[in-house]
């Protein structure tokens, strides 16, 4: 269980992308900086054995880690309520990349992507936004959104990018000319595969 583990954030998750290794019986927590190209940077803050903690393996790519925390509501300066629960952290092995291609030939390629009736057109290095939200971003020195593609050891990823901060990887399985096969999303389908667009 030492490769690298990629968290699975939901939609309502925001922070730095994480990974864990498992080493014997030590979780490794790291977060995906982005430098020349992404790596990753071991928090000192995260501190976790295996045999503390409650987990599952959904699949054999796939382990849900069983936390104890707390949730606080805040109605007021005055009001607010505590109470305890259970998170559900899934996470992904992430497996090299089988491709015949270059990074340069897969950044130029064009995606279909639908998963769960969400439906867009997936292209490298363009900005995503709409000319009159790039028009305000431009006034307000700001960048936008736009896919990237990006490698760490031998896994290549969908990063997603908002005005430069690195959002959400989303690591490639397969790709050819044909199509890409995407995988650890929050949901089931856990996979899906994108058709290529002429």
């Amino acid at each position: 269980m030492n490769e690298n583990w990629l968290y699975i954030k939901t939609p309502d998750d925001y922070g730095k992308s994480e990974i864990i290794q498992i080493d014997e019986d030590v979780i490794d927590h790291f977060f995906v900086e982005k430098m020349d190209k992404i790596c990753l940077v071991k928090s000192v803050y995260r501190n976790e054995k295996l045999s503390e903690i409650k987990y599952e393996f959904i699949n054999q790519n796939r382990i849900r880690i069983f936390r104890i925390g707390k949730i606080h509501n805040f109605f007021s300066d005055e009001k607010s309520t505590t109470e305890d629960c259970i998170f559900e952290n899934d996470y992904e092995k992430l497996i090299a990349t089988e491709t015949e291609l270059s990074e340069t030939e897969i950044q130029n390629l064009k995606f279909e992507f639908n998963w769960n009736g969400e439906k867009m057109n997936l292209k490298f290095n363009e900005v995503l936004d709409s000319p009159s939200i790039q028009e305000l971003n431009k006034r307000l020195n700001k960048e936008g959104s736009k896919i990237v593609l990006e490698k760490l050891n031998e896994t290549l990823f969908v990063s997603l990018y908002t005005d430069s901060y690195l959002d959400k990887l989303v690591p490639i399985k397969y790709v050819d000319k044909q199509k890409m096969i995407l995988y650890g999303f929050p949901e089931e389908p856990y996979e899906i595969t994108c058709a290529i667009v002429e």
